[in-house]
């Protein structure tokens, strides 16, 4: 063997070798990860302030390097480019997004997932892990739908059955959900083989459709723009009905399309609520979307990625009643189940109706098996169920209860403090531990209070809340993220807001103070670093900017 072969031998091996504890090059290198993480944890700045178009320098060379790095050289490049230039989305004062810390005891099980490396996709490739996914499924399956103890002793582990699956996010979740919808919509009929065998031309015609439709809210999720392109429905076949004054889905005109499209011969294939927007937190009127939804036979898919841990809560959970009634459901794990990124879980009510995705193979995902396989809209994937068994049992009913409790206590106590300071204007009031709000400027503050702010106040007011969140994340202390709302009591026009998610258990009541006071530190810089008088401002925002909060 050569000296470079021999050389590249080495490494091979000793990157291989279940006994790498026994390596002092991996034991320094495992102890210089650790060293970073903590430092990184305990960093002051939520970001750096180096502009992502100057990082790029860093990440522009495509050549794969001929021999193998040492791991000396790659802690370097971790230490020096990549860590001090992520984003600390753990700080207590990061408070922008739904993803937040998670237990420290995660870190350790992920070791175990990683250097075991276990497929789920097949029994052969996880065996017990196979069961404790199907486990895990039926605890969030019986804490949605609430079915009686024999219903689970019967359904846990058969494999005629399943109560749901795991899946790598909230997007693949909302697909999956109404992909399972679809095909039940359209399933195998007398002279028909159904939607999954003969495509969705076939089947519309077969059933004597002209077209296929899902409906909810404007505040759906974008991922129900992929699913449509995915399945075939096209983005002009979402519907999306106005919000109501509270700012939720509007069930009359709810009613109204579904009788609409019934008589247009318009397959709805889901009705679709929301357990918790993106943008506000916002709750559907979930009973009255169930109600219709059955009234009219049609499938109802409840989004509760955000909200549907809510039903830990004693005191919060009939929020989302009605839930109970949905015939999917989908919950993200890394948003308020506090697991790592990459596992999201769909739950069908009728663990038969899952069967309409059901694929099969002769060397894996076998039609009489256990194999998770079969359901799956992915294959291989890791074992991440573990994560969420993990969870479900390290925190437990009453920890996931206290989460839930202290975030939506916290987001009362934010939308208190905005209230009670005219440097903001609170938009709406949260339903759950998601806050809008805006900065106001001192010269808008009284036409503010008193509900006289024009068009053009308001077009103005929108351009100087987009500059102080980005200059928020710039300077990085602290953070929220912001978006645009439409319908609100400016009437039909893009309001851009200020969005604190509440999620962090970590932040507390100063951390919430200082992020208001942050803002208005940052919101008086803006208007006085150029030394513009307010008109002067004013005229130069309403120039520069494009024409698009008026479309």
């Amino acid at each position: 063997m050569s000296e470079e072969k021999s050389e590249v031998s080495e490494f091979i091996n000793k990157y291989f070798s279940y006994c790498y504890q026994n390596d002092q090059d991996i034991i320094a290198f495992q102890n210089k990860i650790d060293k970073a993480i903590h430092a990184y944890l305990d960093s002051e700045k939520i970001s750096s302030d180096v502009l992502l178009e100057n990082l790029t320098q860093h990440f522009v060379n495509s050549d794969i390097p001929t021999q193998p790095a040492s791991l000396d050289s790659y802690m370097d490049f971790i230490n020096g480019i990549l860590l001090p230039n992520i984003v600390n989305v753990c700080k207590p004062s990061y408070l922008g997004h739904m993803t937040s810390m998670i237990p420290v005891f995660y870190q350790y099980l992920g070791q175990l997932i990683t250097q075991l490396n276990m497929n789920v996709v097949k029994t052969e490739t996880s065996k017990a892990l196979t069961l404790l996914e199907r486990q895990s499924i039926a605890m969030l399956h019986r804490l949605v739908f609430q079915y009686p103890e024999s219903f689970y002793q019967k359904c846990i582990q058969d494999q005629k059955t399943n109560m749901g699956l795991i899946v790598s996010g909230g997007t693949m979740a909302n697909i999956t959900a109404l992909w399972i919808a679809r095909n039940n919509a359209l399933k195998e009929d007398s002279g028909f083989r159904g939607v999954q065998a003969e495509g969705m031309q076939k089947a519309l015609k077969h059933y004597g459709y002209h077209d296929a439709v899902i409906i909810g809210s404007g505040l759906m999720h974008y991922s129900m723009e992929k699913l449509a392109s995915l399945l075939g429905l096209g983005l002009e076949n979402i519907i999306k009905i106005k919000l109501n004054e509270s700012g939720a889905i509007d069930a009359d005109e709810l009613r109204k399309t579904v009788v609409h499209c019934k008589e247009s011969k318009k397959l709805v294939i889901a009705i679709i609520g929301i357990a918790g927007t993106t943008e506000t937190g916002k709750v559907d009127d979930l009973q009255s979307m169930a109600k219709i939804a059955k009234e009219y036979n049609i499938h109802f898919h409840v989004d509760a990625a955000w909200g549907c841990p809510i039903l830990f809560s004693d005191k919060h959970k009939d929020i989302l009643k009605g839930i109970e009634s949905a015939d999917t459901a989908i919950v993200c794990g890394h948003k308020q189940l506090y697991l790592p990124q990459g596992i999201s879980v769909v739950l069908c009510k009728n663990p038969e109706q899952i069967d309409s995705i059901k694929f099969a193979t002769r060397y894996q995902a076998r039609k009489e098996s256990f194999d998770l396989g079969k359901h799956s809209p992915e294959g291989s994937r890791p074992a991440f169920s573990l994560f969420l068994h993990a969870g479900l049992s390290l925190i437990g009913k009453k920890g996931y209860e206290y989460l839930i409790d202290e975030g939506i206590r916290k987001a009362a106590y934010l939308a208190d403090l905005i209230k009670n300071n005219d440097a903001f204007e609170l938009i709406e009031e949260p339903q759950t531990n998601i806050v809008v709000y805006r900065f106001i400027p001192e010269e808008l503050r009284e036409k503010c209070k008193k509900g006289m702010l024009t068009f053009e106040d308001n077009y103005v007011i929108n351009s100087i809340n987009e500059v102080l969140q980005d200059e928020q994340f710039h300077q990085g202390r602290t953070f929220i993220s912001r978006s645009i709302l439409r319908q609100t009591s400016y009437g039909d026009m893009d309001i851009v807001i200020l969005r604190a998610v509440i999620s962090n258990p970590m932040a507390t009541e100063k951390e919430i103070e200082e992020l208001l006071q942050d803002q208005m530190e940052i919101g008086r810089y803006i208007l006085t670093k150029r030394q513009f008088s307010f008109p002067e401002v004013i005229k130069l925002l309403y120039q520069q900017t494009s024409s698009y909060y008026r479309q």
